[in-house]
């Protein structure tokens, strides 16, 4: 009966895990179309009125931030990370040890980046940190999302390592199913 409970457990957080994931990749592309409208407005109400938004500079960059780390787990689930392929070519019979070690640098080197990003978003709420911007707002309001995409990221890592249906990624936001791991 227990293995049977962890077993649905581990299935009911792998798919919270890929429905955040969807989120954010709606939230990411809602962030790009957003920073489209920005710059556009800026340049027609610049240039043809001549008068400058004060806004539009911060917030561009600040949709730029939540586009790129709301993206990263998504990019992580579908193995759109970077590959260098180099030495699996050098060394055929390599691959799956090389696969495993890369798995391993992901969780770990993701989840060091995400327990850093974690100290300094407390650090930012605790000191109060504000942007440095037109309009100053909390830092945290854009950080977190760092904070977010390389922790998601890294359980990606993770879930790449256990090669079953249990953990098996889904999105509703792709037409298929998700496989880890290189081709």
């Amino acid at each position: 009966m227990p293995k049977l409970v962890s077993r649905q457990l581990v299935q009911m957080l792998c798919k919270a895990h890929d429905a955040i994931t969807d989120l954010g990749y709606l939230l990411s592309s809602l962030s790009l179309a957003l920073m489209l409208t920005i710059y556009c407005t800026e340049v027609i109400v610049r240039y043809l009125i001549g008068v400058a938004n004060p806004w539009a500079n911060d917030m561009f960059a600040n949709f730029m931030v939540i586009s790129v780390f709301a993206m990263l787990p998504h990019l992580t689930r579908n193995s759109y990370h970077i590959s260098l392929t180099l030495l699996v070519e050098l060394l055929p019979n390599s691959e799956r040890t090389l696969d495993r070690f890369i798995t391993i640098a992901g969780v770990l080197i993701c989840g060091l980046v995400t327990w850093m990003s974690y100290q300094e978003n407390v650090r930012q709420v605790a000191m109060g940190v504000r942007t440095m911007q037109n309009h100053p707002l909390p830092v945290i309001w854009w950080s977190i999302f760092i904070t977010y995409g390389f922790g998601s990221s890294a359980i990606y890592f993770l879930r790449s390592g256990f090669r079953s249906d249990l953990t098996k990624p889904r999105s509703w936001v792709t037409a298929a199913d998700l496989e880890l791991g290189p081709e």
